[in-house]
Formats: structure tokens, sequence, C-alpha cells
């Protein structure tokens, strides 16, 4: 755990060291820099709530850790190959400006599209296969409360449904590999946090900011996102590495956090569909007026919240109805 918190917590004060050097070596000239810098970096602090990082980082931590997987670096990777399409996407306006005031609007509109479908799809894809797998985990609870933890453990790992679910997302079998689900989420370009710091680039460039200089901000943006990304891919890890430590806690808590899995990759792969949808096909209407207005970041709030009260009510009545005592004597029937 250590170790990864060095390592991932390095990486990180390295970008950020990058990002600040370049801006004070163009600052001099150009003090109005400081403060853009500034932004940049809260706007990557900000943009980590948004509520599709939480949800995929949940969910891949959660499929990798049932491969049985060092998940600790599972919040970096996302991150940091989310921040690949702004620090790309900075460069290419930067240093190619003409080139990019004809060809950068079509990239945005259609890599917007589809990286909206795209995370669209996965989201559903987990909502519906999670639902079977509530289903066989609450036939899992059923046989827990009656003391049959073996029982219960076996189903959970021969179930048809969870190697259905293994198998769909098999692809993903490494932390490094999750960094272009990353990528994928972050080429829908759509959000106000990434397109304000591409902004702040192409204005500093425009006004005669060397493309070192501007390359600052996606760095410090990319800083802020990673550090926030990374704690919480690392909270996820100890939490879920906790509840897997035993059969009983395994059935009790996945219960639980599985039904808020489902209604927020549900609801978000529902709201991306209809945006990349409605974007493709210039559909307009109360609904879509609605969803296109939704802040991800303010929802992205609200599921932390959700996810810290379910924790803490989970934990209490752990605690209050004494389920570890009823854990130890269904252990000692077992035997």
């Amino acid at each position: 755990m250590k170790i990864d918190m060095i390592r991932y917590g390095s990486f990180i004060g390295l970008l950020l060291i990058a990002g600040t050097l370049l801006l004070i070596s163009s600052a001099a000239a150009h003090p109005e820099l400081i403060g853009m810098g500034v932004l940049s970096l809260t706007f990557g602090l900000r943009h980590a709530f948004d509520i599709d990082h939480i949800a995929a980082i949940d969910n891949m931590t959660r499929k990798l850790l049932n491969d049985g997987k060092n998940v600790r670096g599972v919040g970096f990777s996302f991150s940091f190959g989310h921040s690949l399409v702004v620090i790309l996407m900075t460069l290419g306006t930067v240093l190619f400006v003409e080139w990019a005031k004809h060809t950068m609007p079509m990239i945005t509109e259609i890599g917007g599209q589809l990286g909206t479908l795209i995370a669209a799809v996965m989201l559903l894809l987990l909502a519906v296969i999670n639902g079977f797998i509530l289903l066989n985990i609450w036939r899992n609870w059923q046989q827990v409360r009656r003391g049959h933890i073996g029982k219960a453990e076996e189903m959970v790992e021969q179930s048809r449904i969870y190697r259905l679910f293994t198998k769909l997302l098999g692809l993903i079998n490494h932390n490094w590999q999750v960094m272009l689900v990353g990528f994928l989420f972050g080429l829908g370009f759509d959000t106000a946090t990434q397109i304000a710091v591409l902004s702040t680039s192409v204005t500093a460039a425009g006004e005669g900011v060397a493309w070192y200089g501007a390359l600052a901000f996606p760095l410090l943006f990319t800083a802020g996102m990673c550090f926030m990304d990374t704690l919480d891919g690392l909270f996820m890890s100890s939490a879920y590495n906790w509840i897997f430590s035993s059969p009983y806690r395994k059935v009790y808590y996945n219960l639980t956090i599985t039904c808020i899995s489902i209604l927020a990759a549900g609801f978000i792969g529902l709201v991306d569909l209809l945006q990349g949808l409605s974007s493709v096909f210039g559909w307009q209407g109360q609904l879509t007026t609605w969803v296109n207005g939704l802040d991800f970041n303010t929802l992205g709030f609200y599921l932390v919240g959700i996810f810290a009260i379910t924790w803490l009510a989970a934990l209490a009545i752990w605690r209050i109805f004494k389920l570890a005592d009823h854990e130890l004597l269904a252990a000692e029937i077992e035997k």
C-alpha cells in the first residue's frame, strides 16, 4: 500500500512540478498566467468528481478485485488515460494553430459523440450485468443468513452470470489497461472543465506564449485530476479488499453497494446515450434539453455523498446488529 502511494504520488508530484516550471518560464512576461494556472489545477481537482469518473473507477475496481488483481492503481490509470485526451488536443491546437482552426471543431464534435456513446454502452452493460449479479447475491445472502457460508461462496464463484461478467470485461485485466477506458471516456470532450483548459491554452498561445508555456495548463489539470482520482481508487481498493476478506462481508456489502452501482451506471449510461444520440441526430425536446443541461460534476458530488452515507450506514448496521458474531457462528457451524 505504501509503495503504491509513493509511486503514484511521485508521478503526480512530477506532473505538478513540470507544469509549475513551464508556467514560471512564461510568467515573467505574462504574469496573468499564474492565475490561469491555478484555475487549471482546480479544474482538474473538480473534474475528478464527475459522476462518470466515480462510477467507472468503482466498477473497474470491483471487476479487477474479483480477478485477484492489484487494484490500487485503477483510479490513477483511468485518470491519466482521460488526461491524455486533453494533453494531445492541447498540443495539436497549440502547435498547429491554422490546422486546428479548421479541423479541431470537427474532431471535437465527432470525438464527443463517439466518446459519449462508448461510455453509454459500457455503463449500461455494467448496469444490466450487475442487475443479474444482484439477484445472485440476494440468493447468497439468504444462504448466509441460514449459516451456509461455504455454499454461498461456491454460488458466487460458480455462477453463470459471474462467469459472463468476467468474460465480457475480460479485456481489462491490468491497471494499465484501465488507461484505455479512461482515454475512451475522455473522447467525450464536452465538459466545461476540459473545454476551459483547452481554451486557456489557446488563449495563451494567441498572446504570444511559447507552446511549452501553454502546455503547463493541461499538465496542471492532469496533476489535479490524477490526485483526486488516485485517492478515489485507493479508497475503493481498501474498502473492497476489506469486503472480500470474508465470505459473509462479501455477500452482505455486495448486496448494498451493487444496488448503488446499478442505479448510478444505469442512470449515467442513459444520460450519455441520450446526449450522444441527440447530438448525432439533432433531436430536440424537453427531455433532451433536460439531459443536456445536467451537470455531471454536481451529480458526482451527490454520488460520493450517497456512497459515503451507505458505507457509514452499512458499518453501523454491521456493528449494531453484531453481524460479525453471526459470521463466526456460521463458520463454526460449517466446520
